[in-house]
C-alpha cells in the first residue's frame, strides 16, 4: 500500500478511540455565496487527523485540531480552504447512489465510496443530538462504520466533472439546469451526460431534482415557510415545488411539514 495512505488509514483505525469534540453547525437562515464555497443537499462531516483543518461560512470559521469532527447539516454554505503542510482531513458525504469519502492533505487526495446506508443513518442521529458527548459517541459509530465497509476506490474522472459538480452544488439553489452543467464541462452535451452519469451515479436532471427535494426535505423541518423552502432550493415558485413534491411524496408540502 502507498505510504501515504497507509498513514492515513491507520490514522483513521484509531479516531473513534482518540475522537474529540464533535461540533455541530445550525442551518443557516441565509444562503449566501460570497465565499465562493459549495453547499451539498445532505448532511456532511470533516474531521482532523492531523494539524488543523479550517471550515468557513459566512461570518465564522471552525479550526478542526487533531481528533476534531464538524458535522454540516444539509443546506449550509460553506467553503474549505487549502489545506497546510503537515494537516490532514478525512471527510464524508452522500451522493444519489452511494456515500463518497476523502482523504487528503495538502498535496494530494483519495476519493473512495460505501454504501449510503447505515452511514446515513447514523451520521444523522449524530446531527440530532443536542449533548456534546452523546454526539461524539454517536459519531464513533459512523466512523465505524466506514472502518467495517468494503470501501471502494472512487475517483470523479477528469476535470469536467469535478466542474459539472462544482457547479451543481455551487448552483442548485438558484435554479441551476442540466444545460448550465453542460457549459460548465465544455464537453458535448453528450459527452457531459455520460461522464456525469458516472462520476455522480445518476444523470443531471435526476441529480438536481434528487438536490432539491433532498434540500427541501432538511428546510421543512425548520420554521421555513413553503415559499421560502421553494426559493432556497432553487424552485421557480412555491406552487412548482407543492407540485414536483406531492408527485414525489404524495402530500403537498405542509402536510409534510407539518409531521415534522
Amino acid at each position: 500500500m502507498d505510504p501515504d495512505l497507509r498513514l492515513w488509514w491507520r490514522l483513521m483505525e484509531e479516531l473513534p478511540e482518540r475522537l474529540g469534540s464533535v461540533h455541530r453547525w445550525r442551518e443557516d437562515a441565509t444562503v449566501s455565496d460570497r465565499l465562493g464555497g459549495s453547499l451539498h443537499p445532505n448532511p456532511t462531516t470533516v474531521v482532523c487527523l492531523a494539524g488543523i483543518v479550517r471550515v468557513q461560512r459566512q461570518g465564522s470559521a471552525c479550526d478542526l485540531r487533531a481528533g476534531e469532527a464538524l458535522l454540516i447539516p444539509a443546506g449550509v454554505w460553506h467553503e474549505h480552504p487549502a489545506l497546510r503542510r503537515g494537516s490532514i482531513c478525512f471527510a464524508q458525504g452522500f451522493l444519489p447512489a452511494w456515500s463518497d469519502v476523502r482523504i487528503n492533505d495538502h498535496a494530494r487526495s483519495w476519493s473512495g465510496r460505501l454504501p449510503s446506508d447505515p452511514s446515513r443513518r447514523l451520521m444523522e442521529s449524530a446531527l440530532a443530538c443536542a449533548d456534546q458527548h452523546a454526539r461524539a459517541r454517536q459519531f464513533a459509530q459512523v466512523i465505524r462504520q466506514v472502518l467495517a465497509e468494503s470501501v471502494t476506490d472512487h475517483t470523479f474522472d477528469g476535470v469536467a466533472v469535478k466542474k459539472m459538480i462544482d457547479r451543481l452544488w455551487s448552483g442548485f439553489h438558484r435554479g441551476v439546469t442540466v444545460a448550465d452543467l453542460v457549459r460548465a464541462s465544455g464537453l458535448s452535451r453528450a459527452q457531459a451526460y455520460r461522464l456525469f452519469s458516472v462520476g455522480y451515479g445518476v444523470p443531471p436532471k435526476e441529480a438536481i431534482a434528487r438536490s432539491r427535494q433532498w434540500l427541501a426535505e432538511e428546510l421543512l423541518s425548520t420554521d421555513l415557510s413553503i415559499t421560502d423552502v421553494a426559493q432556497r432550493c432553487g424552485y421557480p415558485s412555491a406552487a412548482t415545488f407543492s407540485r414536483a413534491w406531492k408527485r414525489m411524496h404524495g402530500c403537498p408540502p405542509r402536510t409534510s411539514q407539518a409531521r415534522a
